[in-house]
């Protein structure tokens, strides 16, 4: 069966000022997703995306922001973005070395192990479909 996930994307940021750097992986494992989740801390690197082409612009991406207990996930073309009905609608600020990613408190899972349910879900599907029903 081929891999719908095509190549992995982790965003880089340095405390010392230094332009990003984007670190890709094609053709990603799942050790190689799940490692770079649980290394999300909201700075250093606060973003990982899930391609299911090997173009890194492609717009159709799974995207997971933030870290250090507080993950946004959603598809950069709006179609999808993760829920939780039972939180708040407050103001929650993602992503604290550059510009950032604002969110509601609903939209920000707080339990790495769900965010990992959920990639896991887009890695072996690519597709965003049943995403709301990972437990």
């Amino acid at each position: 069966m081929d891999q719908p996930i095509k190549l992995l994307t982790a965003i880089e940021y340095f405390r010392d000022q230094r332009p990003w750097a984007a670190h890709q992986v094609a053709s990603p494992t799942w050790g190689d997703v799940e490692a770079t989740v649980r290394r999300m801390d909201n700075f250093c690197f606060p973003i990982v995306q899930l391609h299911c082409t090997e173009f890194d612009d492609d717009e159709d991406m799974f995207n997971i922001i933030g870290g250090a207990g507080q993950y946004a996930m959603f598809h950069m073309m709006g179609e999808w973005q993760y829920v939780d009905e039972s939180r708040g609608s407050g103001p929650v600020h993602l992503w604290e070395s550059d510009q950032g990613y604002d969110c509601k408190e609903r939209n920000v899972a707080t339990d790495v192990e769900k965010v990992l349910r959920i990639a896991k879900h887009f890695y072996e599907t690519g597709s965003y479909a049943q995403l709301d029903s990972v437990e």
